[in-house]
């Protein structure tokens, strides 16, 4: 079995399982995260603070945004923008707040209804939580294949002030190894509701 069969094996085994958990538990496991994101102070030294609105089974971050909101720090989300011949799939990042307007985008997942001269620099983005289906102890993330994060950040990837890069999770989400390609963004750390884990 080669990688990418074997990351497409992984990513259908816990995109199952994230489907079996309700919306009740799911709200339950969020605050929780949240929790252990304020034991661990993971959004206390950061401005502006990059997010995403759960999807799919992803672990609720309500309770994530709400925080970053209500402790007058900066909240964006992301809006595709999707490849054409001269750009590949990439992310914008747009301000949120409560009332924000929203649209679906073509995944049904919605985005803040503002145009791409609105969007920040991801240069000056602080602290990017990610999103994941599966994540390893070396800091290895597995997407949901579509590359936005990987290629919207290739370009800081290096950089030494670049944004902290850390990954929201339900703790079954940990697996032993993830295949890692030369694109693949590593992360800084991963928050799930029992654990703050660092990598570097």
């Amino acid at each position: 079995m080669n990688n990418k069969q074997l990351k497409s094996q992984i990513r259908e085994q816990i995109r199952n399982k994230r489907k079996t958990v309700s919306a009740s538990e799911n709200s339950k496991l969020g605050f929780q995260l949240n929790q252990r994101l304020n034991t661990h102070s993971i959004l206390k030294p950061y401005q502006h603070i990059a997010c995403f609105l759960s999807f799919d089974g992803e672990i609720s971050t309500k309770f994530v945004i709400q925080n970053i909101l209500e402790s007058n720090k900066l909240c964006y989300l992301p809006k595709l923008s999707l490849k054409t011949n001269t750009s590949p799939n990439k992310l914008l990042f747009l301000p949120y707040n409560q009332s924000s307007n929203m649209i679906k985008n073509h995944y049904g997942i919605p985005e803040v209804d503002l145009e791409e001269e609105h969007s920040i620099s991801i240069e000056k983005l602080d602290l990017v939580l990610f999103p994941l289906v599966a994540f390893d102890l070396s800091g290895n993330r597995l997407g949901m294949g579509g590359g936005f994060y990987d290629a919207t950040f290739e370009a800081i990837s290096k950089s030494t002030n670049r944004p902290k890069f850390i990954g929201l999770a339900h703790d079954f989400q940990q697996i032993e190894i993830i295949p890692k390609e030369v694109w693949d963004l590593p992360l800084d750390g991963v928050c799930t509701p029992t654990q703050a884990l660092s990598f570097n």
